[in-house]
């Protein structure tokens, strides 16, 4: 197998092999001609813009076969997790999928299409074991793909050809933190800004900050002083009882609005991990020492303050389960930060009347290094399955995912920045800042020790014990992960 090391310098111009090439579905035996052998050339015009032109891809005939991505299907049917849409309608997201696919459609003479599941986990196990190789991606949530990849059902991205992985249109950090040694079964980049839209971020109201003589916290975030403390400050002394019945609930104001998720999505922006890398690539445990307990405890205190802190949950439940309720919630006036993952921001604020801006999650402190933007564990992600023609696939997703860095990565700022959402050049900043500061945890996305449900619970039941919930669970914790990196060990034999 080749090393991580040596992947990882491979250049952008690959050799294909002419002549015959196992294809997905149907066509598994379809004839493939190379009808141009030459890589592309870079248009003179377009100098310094990134796309298929620029990239130096071989161009490959595959015969005008099915190129088929199987998908988990959202609970919100939004653009922005969709790797394919059917027509152009004039949406600038929308627009910029459908004609990056056709382009690419041509170029490789292929067929792209999606199709979604609401089982897709199941289903996707049943593909396998039975050798359907009908399907070249899949593309579903991170919780969905990792079990799959413990069970040696997803192709090694490492073991991939015509994939450069450190090229800038792939999330660096993803690689990073999802490597376990020499391998690697889930991947992101600018193909899709589904993961984008699902980071953890902290909204603000600017017209409350107004009424209350607060300046805006940007400043604070760019000169690295945005801590939980600073937060704090924030928040304090901003609850008020509107109708005076001496009752804080949904009908006052509140300093900060979140979810029971708060304590370990801070958990994770302080830099606390569950796992961390050891000096050979394996993995150890890193929660159970003085330093993360301190962290998770300062988090579970914020949580937990019933003079700053209102939980949206509650809400929600009364409200139909509805999240966007929430977010109507808080843009009404009725908390000054909220929590919240940046899914509701194009999704639920086009039709609301709120002055707001975006920050990422504060820092545990001043001497953090930078900031840690975490990803929700249901944010989509691509593999390749064991039955897919690797090969193939990789040479496509590569294709798809260096033409998107100037149409699709753009198209979808522009559906944040188009002045109906996010209203100010201060916040396209934060955004640049959460995006190029995501953070990934194998330990968070293979449910070592429940730990997401773990710490929802204990803000949910009002436990604040971070050092007893992490000493009773160690042991167990231990377990689990032996058993991830026996079974990872054994797929790199």
């Amino acid at each position: 197998m080749q090393s991580h090391r040596n992947i990882l310098c491979q250049t952008l111009i690959f050799t294909l092999l002419s002549g015959i090439l196992t294809a997905c579905g149907d066509a598994a035996n379809t004839d493939i001609t190379q009808t141009e052998s030459a890589a592309a050339e870079p248009d003179e015009t377009t100098a310094g813009v990134i796309n298929w032109e620029s990239s130096g891809l071989e161009r490959v005939d595959y015969g005008g076969i099915d190129f088929t991505i199987f998908a988990n299907k959202d609970s919100y049917d939004n653009t922005w997790h969709k790797l394919d849409v059917a027509e152009l309608n004039g949406d600038s997201l929308n627009d910029a999928i459908y004609n990056r696919n056709r382009k690419i459609e041509e170029l490789y003479n292929i067929n792209i299409s999606v199709i979604e599941s609401s089982t897709f986990a199941n289903d996707a196990k049943n593909s396998i074991a039975a050798g359907d190789n009908a399907y070249s991606l899949f593309f579903a949530q991170l919780t969905q793909l990792v079990p799959l990849s413990q069970e040696g059902m997803l192709t090694n991205f490492y073991d991939v050809n015509n994939l450069s992985l450190d090229n800038e249109w792939w999330d660096q950090n993803l690689i990073e933190g999802l490597t376990y040694r020499d391998s690697l079964y889930v991947l992101n980049g600018d193909v899709s800004p589904s993961a984008d839209t699902r980071i953890f971020v902290i909204l603000f109201n600017k017209d409350m900050c107004d009424e209350l003589n607060l300046e805006y916290p940007y400043q604070y975030v760019l000169d690295g002083s945005w801590t939980v403390d600073r937060l704090n400050e924030y928040i304090t002394n901003v609850n008020y009882d509107v109708n005076g019945d001496a009752v804080m609930n949904y009908d006052d104001r509140w300093g900060f609005f979140t979810e029971y998720g708060v304590s370990y999505m801070m958990f994770f922006a302080g830099g606390g991990k569950i796992t961390e890398k050891k000096e050979d690539g394996g993995l150890r445990l890193a929660f159970n020492h003085e330093k993360g307990i301190n962290m998770a405890q300062k988090a579970i205190d914020i949580a937990l303050d019933a003079s700053k802190t209102c939980m949206a949950n509650p809400y929600v439940a009364e409200n139909g389960n509805s999240w966007p309720a929430a977010t109507a919630w808080f843009a009404n006036g009725g908390a000054l930060f909220r929590s919240t993952a940046l899914e509701p921001v194009p999704r639920d604020i086009r039709t609301l009347e709120v002055n707001f801006g975006i920050l990422p999650f504060p820092k545990m402190s001043d001497d953090q290094e930078r900031y840690y933007s975490l990803p929700a564990v249901l944010c989509n992600v691509i593999s390749i399955p064991v039955t897919a023609d690797s090969d193939m696939a990789g040479l496509i997703l590569e294709a798809l995912c260096v033409e998107s860095v100037g149409s699709v990565k753009p198209a979808f700022y522009d559906t944040l920045l188009n002045g109906k959402i996010v209203r100010d050049d201060d916040s396209k900043e934060m955004l640049d800042i959460i995006f190029d500061s995501k953070v990934y945890d194998i330990g968070l996305y293979a449910n070592i020790m429940n730990f997401k449900v773990t710490f929802e619970n204990m803000v949910k039941d009002k436990k604040s014990d971070v050092a007893s919930l992490f000493a009773s669970n160690y042991e167990s914790a231990q377990a689990q992960l032996e058993k991830l990196c026996e079974q990872y060990d054994e797929l790199l034999e």
